[in-house]
């Protein structure tokens, strides 16, 4: 790849002959003109290669993350274009997978629904249907003042496989985001869902866990997985006001381009709401069956 871009920046020099072409009146010089446009895909190659590489500059990092939610806002058009206008509902999607949930014990459901009113980010498509679980006691998610991570009940938890399936990708290198001074999303990573891994469960279901602690993964790229296998562990990577499990199931690997689906689960138990209905919603308290 650096070898073809060192090629394009000496070609689109060539561009330059056009302007001869132009003075000179002489219609085939002014064809060099095209070779400026060289200087278009050099950019763009040069762009990706930023975007692709692992840095710890700041300022890198900072255009990561604002292209990552441009892409997140143009993946939103792609998205209902792929599905011809139709996005996946909880009335015309009939699941392939049935899902459990991807953590051991009780956990309250932080944010996400099934409905416009209790959606994780309706508005984005992408990320319709997902899920933030933590771990409340007594109407508290932390002992002690709650400035440390490791001062929240959910903090280090086990992640588990909500399903059969094939790790297709990790990312595994953010530290744990700051907590802030007040209660708001804040992101220290360049990428929103901080370190996360997304497992292959059927040809058209894809499952995203976020938000996961630095150096935890069990498994890796390539492995089978078995349903209640454990993955890593809960932390505070990427952008999260506090230590969570961002959990949601898509259309495919790609977290931008990919419909949120909505996610059916069984042999889970609901301590809040109907236990009748196979989905969760905010306020929730839930835990898989043994």
């Amino acid at each position: 790849m650096n070898t073809f871009i060192k090629i394009i920046k000496k070609l689109y020099w060539l561009g330059f002959l056009g302007l001869a072409g132009t003075f000179l009146h002489l219609p085939g010089l002014k064809l060099f003109y095209l070779f400026f446009l060289l200087a278009i895909i050099d950019f763009v190659l040069s762009f990706a290669i930023v975007l692709k590489t692992e840095t710890r500059n700041e300022s890198v990092n900072s255009l990561k993350f604002l292209f990552q939610n441009i892409g997140i806002l143009l993946g939103i058009p792609f998205i209902y274009l792929r599905n011809l206008f139709r996005l996946p509902n909880i009335q015309n999607y009939e699941p392939e997978v049935l899902y459990q949930l991807p953590f051991e014990g009780c956990w309250t459901v932080a944010n996400g629904g099934i409905t416009r009113e209790t959606s994780h980010s309706w508005g984005v498509c992408s990320q319709r249907y997902a899920y933030d679980f933590y771990i409340q006691e007594n109407g508290r998610t932390f002992h002690s003042d709650g400035k440390n991570v490791t001062d929240y009940f959910c903090y280090g938890k086990p992640i588990l496989a909500p399903a059969d399936g094939t790790v297709v990708e990790i990312k595994n290198r953010f530290d744990d985001t700051p907590l802030p001074e007040k209660i708001e999303a804040v992101c220290s990573a360049s990428d929103v869902r901080g370190n996360y891994i997304v497992l292959r469960h059927s040809g058209h279901e894809y499952s995203t866990i976020a938000h996961i602690k630095k150096d935890s993964f069990c498994v890796s790229v390539g492995e089978n997985v078995r349903r209640g296998q454990l993955l890593a562990c809960c932390g505070n990577s990427g952008n999260t006001s506090e230590p969570h499990i961002h959990f949601q199931v898509q259309q495919g690997k790609s977290f931008l381009f990919s419909a949120s689906l909505p996610i059916h689960f069984t042999k889970i138990t609901k301590h809040t709401g109907s236990s009748a209905n196979s989905c969760l919603s905010a306020g929730d308290i839930a835990e898989n069956l043994n």
